[in-house]
């Protein structure tokens, strides 16, 4: 297969991956909307289970860690965008994640960053740091909720990262149980929330289906990163799906009636760069 179509597939996975995001950053009740998104996720979960044999016993704390990490992004996903702008939030949050790898690589395993990655370093802390900026003054509480948010996708990148290689070539098995226990606390959560599981899907239809769909958004766009990850090096798929930051900010801008500006655009295309370059270099 030749790689234009597949490069094309990556590119549509990060505006799928943007869309969703801007979804729930529209929706005027986030956290319900979690919790719908968490059912197909949960479904695509179960039915992983039942085709996959069981992930070898070494890596069930790695599947509890990563479940627990990807719940602690859903609440902070759901803080950020509540105090902050997509177009400021997203990009922070995407950035953030492969400085903060590189950062766990260089103590963890004594993987000192080459030059490239060194300017993508750069590239990240200068964009991000432009993009906290209002004037001269740090935009209020969105930009630490935008870090912590990155933060816990380097946390549980990182943990899977690990488990996938210790499963022994089970690696989808590995992701189905840890996408489980993430999805059904989360999904729990907001039954009991909403008074019971019927509770949940008492709203207005277009409002269900936009919330499931946004669910199924989210399972695509990965479903296409794990495709493409069989035709193109992990380094190269990974730096075309930084462009969902890009994406981002013009989804703010043409939906969400976010102002855009010559700063912000900088800042987003110095995250974006920086974190391709950290990634081509690996």
């Amino acid at each position: 297969m030749t790689t234009t179509p597949i490069v094309l597939l990556v590119l549509l996975s990060a505006l799928m991956h943007a869309t969703w995001n801007a979804f729930l950053h529209a929706s005027p009740d986030r956290v319900w909307q979690v919790g719908m998104m968490a059912v197909p996720q949960g479904l695509a979960a179960v039915a992983g289970i039942v085709w996959l044999p069981l992930p070898p016993v070494q890596v069930w704390p790695l599947i509890l860690l990563s479940a627990g990490a990807q719940v602690a992004y859903t609440a902070a996903l759901i803080r950020a965008y509540r105090v902050g702008e997509f177009g400021q939030i997203y990009p922070i949050a995407r950035g953030i994640s492969p400085l903060l790898i590189s950062g766990a690589a260089l103590l963890l395993a004594g993987e000192w960053p080459t030059a490239m990655a060194a300017w993508g370093i750069v590239g990240i802390c200068a964009g991000i740091l432009t993009l906290a900026l209002r004037g001269r003054r740090f935009s209020g509480d969105s930009v630490p909720a935008a870090l912590l948010t990155g933060v816990f996708i380097a946390a549980y990148t990182i943990v899977d990262g690990f488990g996938v290689r210790l499963s022994n070539g089970n690696g989808f098995g590995y992701l189905a149980w840890a996408y489980l226990f993430a999805s059904v606390p989360v999904i729990g959560a907001v039954a009991k929330w909403r008074g019971g599981w019927r509770g949940m899907f008492i709203a207005p239809r277009r409002r269900v289906a936009e919330a499931l769909g946004a669910g199924i958004v989210a399972q695509c766009a990965y479903a296409m990163v794990v495709f493409a990850l069989q035709y193109l090096p992990m380094g190269v798929v990974s730096a075309l799906r930084e462009s969902s930051a890009i994406i981002a900010v013009l989804l703010g801008w043409l939906f969400l009636r976010e102002k855009l500006n010559a700063r912000r655009l900088v800042a987003c295309g110095l995250v974006v760069g920086g974190a391709v370059l950290i990634k081509l270099s690996a």
